[in-house]
């Protein structure tokens, strides 16, 4: 068996994940249904939630200490699910530790900047700890396929892109940023700001910006929308021979498809278009991914830190247009 710890036990770690339902959001309910791994400690400077996540999971141990416990288990995976400005304290200390993980499983954003960046690359080659950041979109299986299509160029050029998103440019825009980034294998550059206001996270603003594609120039419009009212997170891509939104969380595709009518215009028409996709979710998948490295060295290029360099340099570029 595998074992694995968690540190950090709030909502993405699996506390308020429904063990009841059949999707896996979380990190507790993916190390749960695995065969593969036993999750032997919840870790929290709050020792009421890990204590009440290891009982909801069935983890034997829970600590306020995650040096400790990792020298205590030896785990080969570590879970990182704190608060976003945590994340390079927390990895820097484990990489430094005598008894190191094999991976470190990292919730994003990774880090703060590009010197965190490029110490935390740095250190987990030396010390080799591979981290894996939960970019969940590289994860998911419908991302992965209609990334090959685009690639075929199967809807023709991209033409223009409008993407939404809440709760802050660091903490859900790196979201939109790494999907665009995944999907077109172009990176973005910044023309205008068009809007900034709060977030429910201190010092991360929500950024509208009017961007384009380095190279294929096609114009992308990236808008936030106040979870107060409700969560958003989509994207509408425009492309010469069709037209497709990823909504709910990319959880549901519309299509439209080109056509020219009897008066010789060019319209689009709604069809149904079913992509071939696995029925677990993407942390499922991100889990399997990792097992599958630690147990037959499947490759996790295109998963580790190393591979969203470009998503954090775009997304401290946006952050230079409010300073």
């Amino acid at each position: 068996m595998i074992n694995a710890i968690i540190i950090g036990c709030g909502k993405i770690s699996g506390l308020y994940d429904d063990v009841q339902d059949s999707y896996v959001y979380s990190h507790a309910k993916a190390y749960s249904k695995n065969k593969d791994i036993n999750l032997v400690c919840c870790c929290d400077l709050n020792m009421d939630n890990a204590k009440i996540l290891a009982t909801k999971y069935e983890v034997p141990n829970t600590s306020s200490n995650f040096s400790e416990s990792i020298e205590l288990y030896r785990p080969e995976i570590v879970s990182i699910c704190t608060p976003d400005k945590t994340h390079y304290t927390i990895v820097m200390s484990i990489l430094e530790l005598e008894i190191k993980p094999r991976i470190v499983f990292l919730e994003k954003p990774a880090c703060q900047n590009e010197d965190e960046l490029n110490k935390l690359i740095e250190l987990s080659k030396q010390k080799n700890v591979t981290i894996v950041v939960n970019h969940s979109r590289r994860f998911d299986s419908l991302h992965q396929v209609l990334k090959s299509k685009i690639a075929n160029n199967e809807f023709g050029k991209l033409i223009k892109t409008d993407a939404v998103y809440y709760s802050g440019w660091q903490h859900n825009g790196v979201h939109i940023v790494d999907t665009l980034n995944f999907l077109f294998d172009d990176s973005l550059e910044f023309e205008q700001l068009l809007n900034r206001d709060k977030s429910p996270y201190s010092g991360d603003f929500n950024l509208d910006f009017k961007c384009k594609f380095r190279d294929s120039k096609s114009l992308v419009y990236i808008t936030t929308m106040n979870e107060n009212y409700y969560q958003l997170f989509e994207f509408d891509f425009k492309f010469e021979k069709a037209r497709i939104r990823l909504e709910d969380f990319g959880q549901r595709i519309s299509y439209e498809r080109k056509t020219i009518n009897n008066m010789n215009e060019n319209i689009l028409i709604k069809e149904d278009y079913i992509l071939d996709t696995a029925i677990e979710s993407p942390m499922e998948s991100a889990i399997d991914n990792i097992v599958e490295n630690l147990k037959y060295k499947k490759s996790l290029d295109g998963y580790r830190l190393e591979n969203i360099s470009q998503t954090m340099q775009t997304i401290w570029e946006g952050m230079k247009w409010i300073k």
